[in-house]
């Protein structure tokens, strides 16, 4: 199986599982780009609450369908509070996203499931996470009981897996 396939059907299998979310800023002013940040705080906080009870994808969709309001007010509250009276939308649909690392997990460009605020025009400079499983949640990552079962999104069977592409390693291009 080649590189780019391998690629593709990693893209594919953890598309089917994840919600991103995302957050596009008004504009690329200072100001825009800081109300961003913001936004994102308080509805990360929100969500990271109610994320804590989703087993899988699905339980995800169902607390963000009954969320999307209370989404859209968090961010309008926070940009009535820095005085700016940008509109927001707030929508649950599939977008394409660059190539992004969390930590060790790199996720591949592609189409993915996401929860997106659009901050007034939304014309500026955007921010990202996973939503669920809960990777926008520094503090999430949790050790798990003796008897406690994981929730969310299996990444691996095995730790400490490394891919490597063979290229790289016989020429030596990064050590």
């Amino acid at each position: 199986m080649s590189f780019w396939s391998y690629r593709t059907y990693v893209q594919h299998e953890f598309a089917s599982e994840l919600i991103r979310f995302h957050v596009i800023a008004h504009s690329d002013n200072f100001e825009d780009q800081t109300l961003k940040l913001h936004v994102r705080d308080v509805v990360v906080d929100e969500m990271k609450k109610r994320f804590s009870t989703a087993n899988n994808r699905k339980e995800a969709e169902e607390i963000v369908a009954t969320s999307m309001e209370e989404i859209k007010r968090l961010a309008q509250d926070q940009i009535q509070r820095e005085g700016k009276d940008y509109p927001v939308e707030v929508v649950m649909g599939d977008f394409y996203f660059p190539t992004k690392s969390y930590g060790n997990l790199t996720l591949p460009a592609g189409d993915y499931h996401a929860v997106r605020v659009v901050i007034g025009e939304g014309n500026g400079k955007n921010w990202w996470c996973v939503l669920f499983p809960p990777l926008c949640f520094v503090d999430s990552v949790q050790t798990l009981e003796k008897n406690e079962v994981a929730r969310g999104l299996k990444v691996f069977e095995k730790e400490d897996v490394e891919f490597r592409l063979k290229c790289i390693d016989v020429l030596k291009i990064f050590s």
